[in-house]
């Protein structure tokens, strides 16, 4: 198979077809395999090579546990090319995300790709072609995980495509040239003018803003602190938030209240899922169920809203969650409030809660059917449908 012309046709770019090839070369079985890739990107002369280096991933050092794992076969591919490993098929699904995320296709995305406990905001069914691969494996032997990988990526890119410009001129490109803000454009907001050559540019300098931001001095995260709370510099910053997978101290607050603060129910995602990425489900969520019962009514309504990406991290917490919105709903005199509170005690899972909870969920739910506002008792009615012998 021409790995190359395949790459080309795939949209990953120059330099992810030369490591498929590379790594074609240097493979020992039938099926191209995720340890293939590796030997190949220790090798790789770009910004992969670079990070690699960087990690003391040398090819001596990369060998002996490939060949150790290479006793156990890397499953293959049902569909699609029947020269792949399924893990390398579900690699290949992941690098050009990377590399729209770097702002630039380069070996770097494909490095990224290849990363060890990849980190899922919100869990789902496992994934066959999901399973780590020789490659995944042997990086978590050797003791490179996610954060360190990224970095190294992010420090090579950031050689070969400075910039030393401050933070206002950094967001201001980047805002002007840049439609990662402009997904749902906000009423009345003009679309940005079309500029595509400047904007490619301006995407290949990302990786240099995101290495710039995860040596962040008190002066520089007290700029991005206060950009947080800005309508259009606060895209800049959960940028390079999701780039480096880093929240500092200082940036956590602000980022949780940009979520809450955001109106658009699915651009609040990004906020949220950067919050996540960098500190962990359990800190997000406890901090949404604060605002969720102290804050003013606004806060209170966007960090429900909030909410519906951050699910709760265990048990305890999805009683705690159904408890607050009861709460909300019954002690609250905000019709937004309320309305958001009823609309999320839709998606709980109340067959699994304990009677006392479903009682009080009845006693909420009788009280809505009475309210003057129609969405309330339309959802009511929705809800009392849904659970019909749950609820006594």
């Amino acid at each position: 198979m021409d790995w190359s012309a395949y790459a080309q046709e795939q949209g990953l770019g120059r330099e992810v077809g030369e490591n498929l090839v590379r790594a074609r070369q240097l493979s020992r079985s039938p099926h191209l395999t995720t340890g293939d890739l590796l030997r190949a990107l220790v090798r790789d002369t770009g910004h992969a090579g670079a990070a690699c280096a960087a990690l003391g991933l040398e090819q001596a050092r990369v060998e002996p546990p490939l060949e150790e794992l290479a006793v156990t076969p890397e499953p293959l591919v049902l569909q699609g090319p029947t020269e792949l490993s399924g893990p390398l098929a579900s690699v290949l699904l992941h690098v050009q995300d990377e590399g729209n995320l770097l702002g630039l296709q380069s070996s770097g995305s494909l490095l990224l790709a290849l990363r060890p406990d990849r980190l899922d905001v919100v869990p789902s069914p496992p994934d066959p072609l999901d399973s780590p691969g020789h490659g995944e494996l042997a990086l978590e032997m050797l003791g490179v995980e996610r954060h360190r990988l990224r970095n190294a990526v992010l420090e090579a890119i950031a050689k070969s495509h400075p910039d030393a410009r401050d933070w206002e001129t950094r967001s201001e490109g980047f805002l002007r040239l840049s439609r990662f803000h402009m997904a749902y454009p906000y009423p009345g907001e003009p679309e940005p003018a079309s500029a595509q050559s400047e904007a490619a540019q301006e995407a290949a300098l990302l990786p240099a803003m995101a290495a710039h931001y995860l040596h962040a001095s008190a002066e520089d995260l007290k700029w991005l602190g206060t950009a947080l709370y800005d309508e259009r510099k606060k895209w800049f910053v959960v940028r390079l938030v999701r780039l480096t997978e880093s929240v500092p101290s200082e940036l956590l607050e602000p980022l949780i209240c940009a979520s809450i603060y955001e109106q658009d129910p699915s651009r609040n995602r990004h906020f949220v899922e950067a919050a996540i990425r960098g500190v962990g489900l359990a800190p997000v969520h406890e901090r949404l169920l604060w605002y969720m019962r102290q804050g003013v009514d606004a806060e209170k309504a966007g960090a429900m809203r909030a909410l519906y990406w951050c699910p709760p991290p265990d048990a305890d917490s999805v009683k705690e969650t159904a408890q607050g919105l009861l709460d909300a709903f019954q002690r609250e005199s905000d019709l937004d409030v309320r309305r958001h509170a009823l609309s999320k005690l839709a998606l709980i899972d109340w067959r699994a809660m304990d009677a006392a909870l479903r009682t009080r969920l009845a006693e909420v739910l009788e009280l809505a059917a009475t309210h003057p506002d129609v969405y309330i008792r339309q959802r009511a009615d929705a809800i009392r449908m849904d659970l019909r012998g749950v609820l006594s």
